[in-house]
């Protein structure tokens, strides 16, 4: 849709009242992008200088570098400008070489803000990434953690739009770097396999995240433990897309209030417990704000108010119920039981399109299609039974280069990040 159509489009819709709120903040856009081109005329690279954003602040691939980095004397040497949303709860953590800054641009004029990116040497992003629309220097490096390699296929667009276009995109293996490399439009030499480091947390010391979750969940009371993290379907199709919540849950294969408590009557049956982690619009609807004696719905704001990262917390499931996410590629490295819902999967494959073409011979595990057959697949694994194992292992090499859990240093060692 063209500028011209958008525009009139929001004026039928909401009228003129935007207006002035619209001009003021692309007055403050057009000043700030006026002080980034000035400060990177007149102001040499800091050498020692790295600005991280994430989305959801201090969270996923960026965060986990950064903690690798904290934890491991980097910032002796390296100052580190994260780029937040929520400024004051940033400023209460006092960590060594560290500042924050506002992230968001629109509302104000912000010299500090386009000071960092104009002269920092690294920008390292996992998810939006502000200095896209501004011409970085060729001095300056821009790193793209990214947000996982799943099984959606790219939605298309102009990879030129933006003038900033990254240096160098982080994938987990040669499949993901196909993947990545098809979804952005950017050359398969720019996909550099080093793994993600928020994979790292896969291989670490877990005890005192494990206390935490049980003293809060007690899921060490449980024989399973499940989670059950949902693609947010996003497609053309009415009953796949965004604005698809037509029944009670938002999910596939539970459609009422009344399948999720026959659901809960199987799982305290089995003594299991269904950890839903759901997109927050899923999340807020009525139907989970019930009770249901043993499903657990977890939010973004727990984990965070718990000081668990969301790849802490995946560890702890037994077994993983998903689709089309990133997050059942992820979860190989745990080489453990999945069940993919695809209820759906003929039309999300028209309409969203999936990668690869084939992706469902890529989906190691139980394929269901009824809260029948998730049952029935359930019965089979809590009972020891573990019969995808050896096609996990076999597509294993395929998304996941390295299992070791040395993300981290293989990408700070790749752009030039060193302690000596």
């Amino acid at each position: 849709m063209k500028v011209s159509e958008k525009i009139k489009k929001k004026i039928k819709e909401e009228g003129l009242s935007w207006i002035p709120t619209s001009i003021k903040n692309h007055s403050y856009i057009w000043l700030n992008r006026r002080y980034f081109n000035h400060y990177k005329k007149v102001l040499p690279i800091q050498d020692n200088l790295i600005v991280l954003e994430s989305q959801g602040d201090l969270s996923d691939n960026a965060w986990a570098l950064y903690e690798y980095m904290k934890n491991n004397g980097y910032l002796e040497k390296y100052h580190v400008i994260w780029l937040v949303d929520n400024l004051v709860e940033a400023r209460r953590n006092h960590w060594p070489n560290t500042e924050f800054l506002e992230k968001n641009i629109e509302g104000k004029p912000n010299a500090h803000w386009a000071k960092a990116l104009a002269t920092c040497k690294w920008f390292i992003y996992d998810h939006c990434g502000m200095i896209a629309p501004f011409v970085k220097r060729p001095e300056q490096q821009v790193i793209y953690l990214s947000h996982g390699c799943g099984y959606k296929a790219s939605k298309g667009g102009d990879p030129t739009s933006n003038p900033t276009r990254d240096d160098m995109v982080t994938v987990t293996g040669p499949l993901a770097a196909d993947y990545m490399s098809e979804f952005w439009s950017e050359p398969i030499e720019k996909m550099k396999i080093t793994g993600y480091p928020r994979l790292d947390y896969f291989f670490k010391d877990n005890d005192g995240v494990a206390k935490k979750i049980n003293d809060r969940w007690h899921f060490d009371t449980y024989k399973k433990v499940i989670y059950w993290m949902p693609t947010f379907r996003q497609s053309v199709a009415k009953q796949i897309s965004e604005d698809y919540i037509n029944n009670q849950t938002g999910l596939p294969i539970f459609e009422t209030e009344d399948s999720l408590k026959h659901f809960s009557d199987y799982l305290k049956k089995h003594d299991l417990l269904m950890v839903f982690k759901l997109h927050h619009l899923q999340a807020s609807l009525p139907v989970f704000k019930k009770h249901f004696d043993n499903i657990l719905i977890v939010h973004d704001e727990d984990l965070r108010d718990m000081g668990i990262q969301l790849y802490q917390f995946i560890p702890f499931a037994d077994v993983m119920i998903s689709d089309y996410s990133s997050i059942t590629v992820d979860y190989l490295l745990l080489d453990r039981p999945m069940i993919f819902t695809l209820d759906d999967y003929e039309q999300y494959e028209k309409s969203r399109g999936l990668y690869p073409k084939n992706a469902i011979d890529y989906m190691k595990g139980y394929h269901v299609y009824s809260q029948e057959e998730l049952q029935n697949s359930l019965t089979e694994i809590i009972s020891g039974v573990d019969k995808y194992k050896n096609e996990r292992h076999n597509i294993m090499s395929k998304y996941h280069t390295y299992v070791d859990g040395n993300s981290s240093a293989r990408v700070l060692k790749l752009i030039g990040v060193e302690k000596d």
